[in-house]
């Protein structure tokens, strides 16, 4: 899989013994290269998951599938007290490596506290998989209850991740859960990433009707303070700057006017999928054919275990294929690998097999190579 994203038949990968890559060839003799590894499959890069709450692991099987957006909050709210500190930290040091060893390189993953730290160290300190942390939040204060109520969500997880060597901004829950003036403290975060018109519950919002406007209307006590903005990719383009590095997570709801208006807003914006989840809650599916014609950047993430049943990537890429049977699996193994990359500013040293970058190789297996489609038996290996 070159840079570009297309495939090169009998590809020859040359790596340092640090992981560097320093040339890639074809060759028509394969069986007389020597020191060489031979693999039937296609090779690509180490994927990014990039979207992923790895602190929420240990809610694997918890919670119940089809409950819809507003029930699957209260499910999780309810039921998270319901396993220790320990409990936690445990099932998010397991699921790490086990991103790790099915070929995940780098993962944007959301904090709303440390659970997950304790996980992302070890990865750093062993040079496992690399993290971009997203310290989130979200909440209805009153304007001069904003300020504080931000560095209370924040600090604590930028001060940890400092002590810790992390990498991590702050970020906006929602464009539907954060007040106005609490939004746009926000607005000059080096790098956002934030749940964009996901279920259907959203969707009548910004006309004071729906599940989620009953929902946080309850929980701030009055009205939102920024209805008058008119719709959710409305408000992006009305709060945040056009220079603003942004992922928009799910995009489920989202209709060709609200692509358009971001699009020709926005300098960089990444869509990233978590077809699986969207399934899993709303059994309903993201827009990946309408951002493919568009021509947007889009990556792939698997979101949590409250809202999915494994963290694996290769079966997100699955389930694109078959209920997508018009994009090619080149363009999703892009969206898989550079795509996700590039969202998380790591496309410089991970993401394509470029020389010079240490990308990590992973072995792609069960294609139907006549096709160029991905069987259900599809499984990915990683190999550096």
């Amino acid at each position: 899989m070159l840079p570009n994203g297309k495939l090169l038949r009998n590809g020859v990968l040359h790596f340092a013994s640090d992981g560097t890559l320093l040339r890639v060839e074809q060759s028509n003799r394969l069986d007389s290269l020597p020191h060489t590894e031979y693999h039937n499959g296609i090779l690509i890069p180490g994927m990014t998951n990039a979207h992923c709450h790895l602190e929420l692991s240990f809610f694997r099987g918890a919670i119940p599938q089809h409950v819809g957006m507003v029930k699957f909050i209260e499910h999780v709210v309810s039921k998270r007290n319901d396993y220790s500190r320990e409990e936690q930290i445990a099932c998010a040091i397991d699921q790490d490596r086990r991103m790790w060893q099915s070929g995940v390189q780098a993962v944007g993953d959301i904090s709303n506290d440390t659970t997950s730290f304790p996980a992302k160290v070890q990865a750093q300190n062993e040079g496992r998989t690399r993290y971009h942390t997203f310290a989130e939040y979200f909440g209805m204060p009153t304007d001069d209850e904003t300020e504080a109520f931000y560095h209370r969500s924040v600090d604590g997880l930028l001060e940890a991740a400092e002590r810790d060597r992390l990498t991590i901004t702050p970020t906006q829950h929602s464009t539907y859960f954060v007040s106005d003036k609490l939004f746009k403290l926000g607005a000059f975060s080096p790098l956002m990433s934030i749940h964009f018109m996901e279920t259907p519950a959203e969707v009548d919002f910004f006309e004071r009707r729906g599940g989620i406007y009953d929902l946080v209307t309850a929980s701030a006590g009055r009205e939102p303070d920024f209805l008058g903005y008119g719709g959710h990719a409305e408000r992006l383009v009305g709060s945040l700057p056009r220079t603003a590095r942004l992922l928009l997570i799910h995009n489920v709801q989202m209709q060709p006017k609200d692509l358009k208006l971001i699009l020709d807003y926005f300098e960089d914006v990444t869509f990233v999928l978590c077809p699986r989840s969207n399934y899993y809650i709303d059994a309903d599916f993201p827009p990946a054919e309408m951002l493919y014609k568009a021509g947007a950047r889009v990556a792939i993430g698997t979101d949590s275990l409250s809202s999915n049943t494994s963290l694996e990537m290769v079966e997100e890429l699955k389930w694109l294929a078959r209920h997508n049977p018009s994009i090619p699996l080149e363009a999703l193994l892009q969206w898989a690998t550079l795509g996700g990359a590039h969202g998380l500013r790591m496309e410089r040293e991970i993401g394509s097999f470029e020389p010079g970058k240490r990308p990590g190789a992973v072995l792609l297996t069960g294609v139907d190579f006549a096709s160029l489609t991905l069987t259900d038996a599809a499984q990915t290996t990683r190999l550096l």
